[in-house]
């Protein structure tokens, strides 16, 4: 069965600015044609022209995440199969070498142990290879697009989630030698900084002066309720 994607990204603020001068109306008309065409392949609703041309842009947005959605399940099915063949190969290879050169003993523990090291080193190569080409999954502590846009929604902030991904996947998520997969929090305040022309010194301690406003109500809050 063909997989289809089922959910759509569309950026607030991009959206917002499509719409600026519209009614509401033809806002809700906008929404529903763009949710029924994504379903089922066609819409129902009736849009003026102006409305159509924001339709055809938003739309083009839309078809480009599906391809590369489409690409990464492409990849992902790809890599499961090879996976296991790989271990088809190894179990066929296993017993073949049990049945020609049987043995008792310590050389069956130490054959044992040996095999055991061989599906270690074979588990890693497949991990190494499903996870390449693959958004976020394929350095250690990249994060998803899921988990950027949950950190933007805490901090406040909106940047082009896709792009930073994909810049800092095509880099290896590394800053010079220093991997910053590990600190992506950081990069994602550096990036809404560069972008806006801001100081991260000064965005930094504005961040943590909310957080501590906030910490600071939640706490006499719950001494207000104690009393």
């Amino acid at each position: 069965m063909e997989n289809r994607k089922t959910s759509i990204i569309i950026y607030p603020a991009d959206f917002l600015a499509s719409v600026h001068n519209f009614k509401k109306s033809e806002i809700a008309n906008l929404i529903v044609a763009i949710c029924e065409f994504n379903l089922f392949g066609a819409t129902s609703v009736k849009l003026s022209e102006l409305n159509k041309k924001r339709f055809d842009a938003i739309q083009q947005v839309i078809a480009n995440h599906n391809e590369k959605w489409r690409q990464t399940c492409e990849i992902n099915a790809q890599n499961a199969k090879r996976a296991v063949s790989r271990r088809k190969a190894n179990a066929k290879r296993t017993v073949s070498e049990v049945i020609e050169f049987p043995s008792t003993g310590r050389q069956q523990e130490k054959e044992s142990e040996n095999e055991k090291e061989s599906d270690k080193v074979n588990d890693k190569d497949c991990r190494e290879r499903e996870t390449a080409l693959v958004d976020n999954l394929s350095y250690i502590g990249a994060p998803t697009a899921e988990d950027v846009s949950g950190y933007c929604n805490e901090i406040g902030i909106t940047i082009d989630i896709p792009a930073f991904i994909s810049w800092h996947n095509e880099r290896g998520w590394k800053h010079g030698k220093k991997c910053i997969a590990r600190d992506w929090q950081k990069a994602v305040r550096q990036w809404y900084c560069k972008d806006n022309e801001l100081s991260l010194h000064e965005f930094e301690v504005a961040v943590l002066k909310r957080e501590y406003a906030k910490e600071l109500s939640s706490a006499k809050a719950v001494r207000y309720d104690n009393r």
